[in-house]
């Protein structure tokens, strides 16, 4: 499968680039660029292959969370890779993330294609997953003082006393700890902000 390319935008229409690579044009379908490529601009992209009977498409983004972020769209019931795209193209994917966290349909259903039952069941599925697709993202973007490891400690004792794993992320979103906090003491001020969130 292929992954990230890089090379020089040689065809460029809208939401659409060939991607020219050592003699080779790649033709990629692009989602949450917010500007057009150019002809001639070097171009990096992460990529999502799509292979179906007599499909082969690739799918093109500026940064690996977009990809991550439509990899868990497609795997919402009656949302395939267009629908995905169009979303992607439609709304940044931070308020696109908070309209499902938020269980917004109002503003979901400003994407075109989505009415009110898409817009619900976009809501049920997604909303564990991105819950912790925020979560990491999150971490990724300052210094990680919650490790993956930690954090699972801190579910496990936490939903043992009857919190959901939502509840949880959302109260270590909240949270700035030290970085020699170690994970007691971390789940004693999870719970702390749980007492206060309920």
């Amino acid at each position: 499968m292929i992954g990230y390319l890089e090379g020089e935008v040689i065809e460029a229409e809208f939401n659409k680039v060939i991607l020219g690579i050592n003699g080779i044009g790649y033709e990629l379908e692009l989602a949450g660029f917010t500007k057009q490529p150019r002809l001639g601009q070097k171009l990096e992209v992460f990529t999502y292959t799509y292979v179906r009977e007599d499909v082969l498409k690739l799918f093109a983004f500026p940064e690996k969370s977009y990809k991550q972020l439509f990899e868990i769209l497609i795997t919402v019931n009656g949302i395939g890779p267009s629908a995905g795209l169009n979303i992607l193209n439609t709304m940044p994917a931070a308020r696109f993330i908070s309209a499902i966290l938020q269980k917004n349909e109002v503003t979901l259903k400003e994407i075109s294609g989505i009415g009110p039952k898409t817009a619900q069941r976009l809501i049920l599925e997604l909303q564990s997953k991105l819950e912790d697709f925020a979560y990491l993202q999150n971490n990724n973007d300052s210094e990680p003082v919650v490790t993956e490891e930690d954090r699972q400690d801190i579910v496990d004792a936490l939903t043992v006393l009857g919190y959901k794993i939502s509840e949880i992320n959302k109260a270590l979103r909240e949270i700035e700890f030290e970085s020699e906090t170690n994970v007691s003491e971390k789940i004693k001020l999870t719970l702390s902000q749980l007492g206060k969130e309920r």
